[in-house]
């Protein structure tokens, strides 16, 4: 499987084993300015995440792309 990794947001295939691409986002101290904080990447299975986290996973070449905002 091939997903997006962050931080360099390109597309990198997973290592063994791991066939799943995954988004996680969140709020920190800057969510009001900049927006939620993106974290793409491969896993073996999707990642449990604390609440207030947001993770969304696939398993399909490059399903979890991520386009910044633009600043305006």
């Amino acid at each position: 499987t091939k997903c997006y990794i962050t931080p360099d947001v390109k597309s990198e295939t997973c290592p063994d084993g791991e066939n799943i691409c995954y988004t996680k986002s969140w709020c920190d101290v800057f969510c009001t300015s900049r927006g939620k904080r993106i974290d793409l990447g491969c896993a073996a299975t999707c990642p449990k995440v604390k609440p207030g986290v947001d993770i969304k996973c696939c398993s399909t070449d490059n399903c979890n792309p991520f386009t910044p905002w633009k600043r305006h």
